[in-house]
């Protein structure tokens, strides 16, 4: 949380710096991941870019489209080769656990693909070494940081917003879009056999959250719990994900009915629990009363 930042700070202000806290951020788990290519450097280093990447299009207004294009160029290129690499360690810890579970002829076919990924991980490994430094070097985190310190306070277009306008009134109205866009996707999602529709409305909720965490000062002492129930919502729709792709992992792999049926099951029966724990979630946290709770005037005011 800034404390720097209040509701009644000017926009363009307000901009700058959280936005330079998203960078520093960043570099700081770039430089980590740099030593260690550790998973769990790795899978923060993708959160952190993806917040970065969050708080560009939140604040896009203050600056111009064609002057965050690069930055979001280039960070779309690093959340994609750490997301490579994320899903590459998600499938080996799957597919592990669930040979243990099956038994043959499904354990050996599984304990085959398991090494086909780490074999994967390896050369994945090399090219997000690569990669990093070549797609994010210092000097690009310098652009980075000269790009958000600079504003566009003179020339705006026409019907942009008041950069010396207090930062509460475009908080909110950045936080009904991001909420409307989950709403609009919440009814599909509620039905078993919308896969598509929940896995937009998983994407929907990431960008509600990582909003959310930007404007975290503004939404006082119910924030905590608040975001922990947006979490909930991701974290369980990002697990119904990961067993869609699995799922056609298997079916890829072109295994003979004998292999491929009871693992096919075992994901389906997994999703299944989590769609379960998804409908709970609606009943005992609906959005509707999070989006509510989190960006009501009263809290901005």
């Amino acid at each position: 949380m800034s404390m720097q930042v209040q509701g009644t700070t000017p926009l363009w202000i307000a901009a700058r710096i959280l936005l330079s806290e998203r960078v520093d951020d960043f570099s700081r788990h770039r430089d980590k991941v740099l030593k260690t290519f550790d998973p769990e450097d790795i899978h923060d280093l993708r959160v952190a870019s993806r917040r970065l990447r969050e708080g560009l299009s939140l604040f896009e207004p203050c600056y111009g489209t064609e002057n965050l294009a690069i930055l979001i160029k280039k960070l779309k290129q690093v959340t994609r080769l750490l997301g490579d690499m994320r899903n590459i360690d998600e499938a080996i810890l799957f597919f592990a656990e669930l040979a243990d579970e099956l038994g043959e002829p499904s354990h050996s076919c599984l304990e085959q693909l398991v090494q086909k990924f780490r074999k994967n991980r390896k050369r994945g490994l090399k090219r997000l070494k690569t990669g990093l430094r070549e797609i994010m070097p210092k000097s690009q985190l310098n652009l980075f940081r000269g790009v958000v310190n600079s504003p566009t306070l003179f020339n705006q277009p026409e019907k942009s917003v008041d950069l010396l306008a207090p930062l509460t009134g475009f908080a909110r109205c950045s936080l009904d879009g991001r909420l409307s866009d989950v709403l609009k996707l919440l009814p599909d999602a509620r039905q078993p056999g919308e896969i598509e529709a929940q896995h937009l409305l998983r994407i929907a909720v990431k960008h509600y959250r990582y909003r959310m965490e930007m404007l975290a000062f503004l939404i006082g002492p119910g924030y905590e719990e608040l975001h922990t129930e947006v979490k909930g919502y991701q974290d369980v729709l990002g697990k119904m994900h990961d067993l869609d792709v699995f799922a056609g992992i298997v079916r890829d792999a072109a295994y003979g009915s004998q292999t491929e049926k009871p693992v096919l099951d075992a994901i389906a029966t997994k999703r299944e629990k989590f769609f379960s724990h998804f409908c709970s979630l609606q009943a005992a946290s609906p959005f509707e009363r999070i989006g509510l709770q989190t960006s009501g005037w009263e809290r901005f005011e």
